[in-house]
């Protein structure tokens, strides 16, 4: 069978990734700008706002130095526009993506059973989960990224003694330490597989891991001001104190009933079957095994972390295709309008959450850049439910409702976030009284879900309403379907926004 070129393969995963970019334009997680855009304008501008897990120093600066560097040569050629600040470091993600996107490609053409991988690719490629991530700007995405490419390269095969993968591994490790869970397993593997206990292949392995520590100590000492080793602060923050409890703690099975079923789709239960076909047959010097026992290994590893999330799960997904990869081949042959209608049916959800869901969150940041340069903001929301000063690019006050951790030990504490929420009028009241000497701010964004608790706060302060934008079908307690922006200030015209539509 003759397969495509490398420049059609190549050109044909960057289409498929160009469109993701072009479709996902809502907002999915606050780490997708906080814990990345906005550190990196932070550094490269001299202001911004940066979150307690940069403060304390439990973030390494690797996963944001590129952003930095991009941010860096667009102000110093003054191409730091707007537009440019929020999409560039998105399409240098979406060309990374698709460099993994081929190295996924490529191993599975060369290593998986399957004697026809169009179908793997297809479904891999049309994946609604990994589309959604895979042109943010998160940490998991960037995680998941350099797993693939090491995965491409790591030495499946005994007569491959090559170990440019633990230079990856090492990256990936001291930029998230929780990616140690997953490649634990596979050094192993290859560390005995390949008997590198003698001196020279201990050495060596010492030498890359000592390298990227050292490299890691230095970066985040640098940007951090004082001397930090980040990964000793993730672990005793998130392990010995679990802060990480404070945003949701799930049960130990949430990953296999409510993590992975979304994230795979359709192909959870093919998953489900060549699991427990492999671990009736379990052979060690088997591709399919090793990535078996490696993922039920994080799965079991990561279920005992209170905190979890489905986007934690990411790295895995390009592991579990290739487990699948022979199986899915078979069963879209055999029920192939089935195989067609699943491919259909990803791409409409994949439109509906990228266009259509929770999509406010960032299409009431351009409005808010063009407020005067002497306006104040007041965030009434859920913290970080929208973008900050990336998506600005002013340096204006912005007071948004905080959800730090108990990290001082307080007895019976309570979140910022939490206390408005319980009594918004008295929050108010407090923070604006005479005695706080808190000046009202010119404009305040929120869920529509406030209105009409806080009516007579926004009478009182002359607020009118000037901009509501179309948010989610699905509103919960404190989200709303609509954003609204209230400001003090006369606008010539007023504006409305309603499901996509001037009025």
């Amino acid at each position: 069978m003759k397969y495509p070129t490398l420049l059609t393969v190549s050109t044909l995963l960057l289409t498929i990734r160009l469109f993701h970019l072009y479709i996902i334009r809502s907002w999915y997680v606050p780490d997708e700008y906080w814990q990345s855009l906005e550190i990196a304008h932070y550094i490269t501008f001299d202001f911004g706002y940066r979150t307690w897990e940069w403060i304390v120093g439990i973030r390494s600066y690797i996963s944001v130095s590129w952003i930095v560097i991009l941010y860096k040569i667009l102000k110093f050629f003054s191409l730091d526009t707007l537009q440019l600040l929020i999409w560039s470091p998105r399409f240098l993600q979406t060309l990374f993506s698709s460099f993994s996107d081929y190295c996924f490609v490529s191993w599975i053409q060369k290593h998986s059973k399957c004697s026809n991988i169009f179908w793997p690719v297809l479904c891999y490629m049309s994946s609604p989960f990994l589309a959604y991530c895979s042109t943010r700007t998160l940490v998991n995405t960037l995680e998941t990224n350099l797993t693939t490419i090491a995965l491409y390269y790591y030495p499946w095969s005994l007569k491959n003694k090559d170990v440019k993968f633990l230079w990856l591994v090492a990256l990936v490790c001291v930029m998230r330490p929780t990616a140690i869970i997953v490649w634990l397993p596979l050094i192993v593997f290859d560390f005995l597989a390949h008997k590198r206990y003698t001196l020279n292949n201990l050495a060596r392995y010492i030498c890359i891991g000592l390298t990227s520590f050292i490299f890691s100590i230095t970066l985040d000492s640098y940007f951090h001001g004082s001397f930090v080793v980040t990964q000793w602060n993730f672990l005793y923050y998130n392990i010995i104190k679990k802060v990480n409890a404070h945003y949701s703690v799930e049960n130990w099975y949430w990953y296999f009933v409510s993590g992975l079923p979304p994230v795979l789709g359709p192909i959870f239960f093919i998953f489900i079957y060549c699991l427990i076909k492999k671990i009736r047959h379990i052979n060690l010097y088997d591709t399919d095994s090793k990535l078996v026992v490696t993922v039920f290994w994080s799965l079991s590893v990561l279920s005992m972390v209170a905190h979890k999330e489905q986007r934690f799960l990411l790295p895995l997904v390009p592991m579990i295709f290739f487990i699948t990869s022979q199986q899915i081949s078979i069963v879209c042959k055999k029920f192939m309008k089935l195989g067609t209608l699943s491919v259909i049916l990803n791409i409409i959800v994949l439109i509906y959450l990228g266009r259509y869901h929770q999509i406010g969150s960032t299409r009431v940041m351009p409005y808010l850049a063009k407020i005067p340069q002497n306006s104040t903001l007041l965030f009434l929301m859920p913290c970080h439910s929208t973008p900050l000063y990336s998506h600005l690019h002013l340096n204006v006050y912005a007071k948004i409702l905080t959800c730090e951790p108990n990290l001082n030990n307080i007895s019976n504490y309570t979140d910022e976030a939490d206390v408005f929420y319980e009594n918004p009028k008295k929050w108010l009241d407090e923070y604006y009284s005479a005695e706080s000497n808190n000046k009202l701010p010119t404009h305040i964004v929120m869920f529509e879900v406030l209105s009409n608790t806080l009516h007579e706060f926004l009478t009182k302060g002359k607020y009118k309403n000037v901009l509501t934008m179309f948010h989610t079908d699905f509103p919960s307690a404190r989200t709303g379907r609509y954003i609204i922006m209230y400001s003090n200030i006369e606008y010539p015209d007023k504006y409305n926004y309603f499901d996509g539509r001037f009025q």
